[in-house]
Order: C-alpha cells, then structure tokens, then sequence
C-alpha cells in the first residue's frame, strides 16, 4: 500500500494542493456573500486541506482514473479464460510461469549469452544452479522436431530457432514455458524485438501451454520491459499482450486462467483503471 503511494506521490501533492485551493475559495465565498468572517486557524485550515485532498486521492486513484488499483480483471464474450492483470512477485505465483529467451535457447549465464538481471538468467541461477546443464537438456528434448537455423557462433548454441517456438522445463513444483522472443545479433550476443516479434511470441507460447498447461494458470511477465529492448512504454507492452491473448484464445480455449504480472516498479508507468476501461 505504501509503496503504491509512494509510485503516486506526485499526484498526492497534487490533491492536497487542490484541496488547499478548494477550500479556501469555498471560505472566501461564504465570508463575501455573507459578510462574515470565518474564524478558521491556520494549522486546522492546513489540516482539512490535507484531508479533503487525501480523500479526493484515493477515491480517484480507486474509483475514477484507477491509478491505485493492483489488480484487473478483463472479461470478453468471445471466450471463457479469465485474464488478470496485476502488480507482484512473478516468482510467487501460482501455475505456470512464461519466460522470454533468445532465439538460440542459451543456458550459459554469464552476461554475455545470458544477462544476469534478466528473467531468463535468474531463473537459470535460482532454480538449476548446476550451470544450466538440466535446464538444457529439457529445453532440448522439448525442440526436437522443430525446424532451427544452423548459425556459426563463437559461444553458445547454434540452433537458431523462429520466434514464438517454446519448450517446457519443470524443476520440482515449478513449471516454466521458455519462448523464444529476441533475435540474437551473432557479432555481440544482443537480443533485440520489436511489437510484432512479441505478439508473436505470447501467441507462440499460449499455443505451446494449449497443449500442456492442463488447464493450470498460466503467468505472463511484462515482457519486452528489460533487456530485449523492444523500445515501447510499458502501457503499450501491456496492451500487444493482451492483444496476443485475445487473438490466441479465440481460436480455442488455452486454460481457465491467464495472469500478466507486472513488475512492482512500474505502478507509476502503468494504469489499471485506464486499460480496463479500454478493455471491457
């Protein structure tokens, strides 16, 4: 809740100021029209300001702009999945979880074929701290089949594989689907996308979790936010994957549940209220 605030501190400041404005024109109103003078303190008239102001935030960020809200859910005639959005852990939820990888499937977390920082790497670190081998062999026998571009390479693989194709990895209770989302610049190791590379990427990987999810919730980050430099505000990130959803889910049902979870950090950049009013 703090911390929510705190991302809309600004707009805070704004009401309070709006209050302080208000209200000393509601008074100034009354002592002209009736030609009384308002006994009023300072401190008290500070006080009520901030107060008034308060209440006009949170009913605004909750009720009308939507700024404040932490979860969302959009609802269609033309299927039956429920789609959420919210603010969280990605790591703690629930289901399956998406991840976006390059298009080679690296596994080496080394800052070079695979960024530390990025999902990719600190799921590799957290859940196969064995370098990755485990990792890449279920990735492997999950691409066996699909057609792959042989790529001369320094490091790292040499199967370049087209966007959208994903393989599953399970490590005890936790199940990733690993899709592949940028297209890897073979001179530096850089994984670039753009707009119609992630659509084609989140409708690549609900085909994929069709077919293995089970009916399981299935977890979507906020991807093309980080290190694949898509190069789009967030809004926007949030609307092409809701876009890929919807297209995706109206050929055939994909499970009962679909959940893009958005980073804590970037509740200042994103506003629930207006994409659900966009939505439903």
């Amino acid at each position: 809740m703090l911390k929510n605030i705190h991302a809309h501190w600004i707009t805070l400041l704004h009401s309070v100021f709006a209050g302080l404005a208000g209200l000393f024109l509601i008074i100034e109103s009354y002592e002209i029209i009736t030609n009384t003078d308002v006994k009023f303190s300072f401190i008290l008239f500070l006080l009520a300001a901030t107060v008034i102001g308060s209440i006009h935030f949170f009913f605004d960020g909750y009720f009308i702009s939507g700024f404040l809200k932490r979860e969302i859910e959009i609802s269609s005639n033309s299927f039956d999945s429920k789609v959420h959005i919210k603010f969280g852990d990605f790591f703690q939820q629930q289901g399956w979880k998406a991840v976006g990888v390059n298009d080679f499937f690296d596994s080496e977390v080394d800052d070079d074929l695979v960024a530390i920082n990025s999902l990719h790497g600190k799921i590799i670190n957290n859940y196969w701290p064995d370098d990755g081998a485990q990792w890449q062999k279920q990735i492997n026998g999950g691409l066996k089949g699909i057609k792959a571009t042989l790529v001369k390479r320094k490091k790292g693989n040499s199967k370049r594989y087209p966007i959208g194709t994903t393989a599953k990895a399970i490590t005890g209770k936790d199940k990733f689907l690993f899709v592949a989302f940028g297209e890897t610049n073979v001179t530096n190791n850089e994984s670039t996308a753009n707009a119609e590379m992630l659509i084609c990427a989140v409708r690549g990987l609900l085909r994929k979790a069709r077919s293995v999810c089970s009916n399981e919730p299935i977890n979507i980050p906020l991807m093309g936010s980080g290190l694949a430099r898509v190069g789009i505000r967030n809004a926007i990130l949030v609307d092409l994957i809701l876009s890929a959803i919807f297209e995706e889910t109206k050929i055939s049902k994909i499970t009962d549940s679909i959940t893009i979870v958005l980073p804590e950090e970037k509740s200042s950049e994103i506003n629930l209220g207006a994409i659900s009013r966009d939505w439903n």
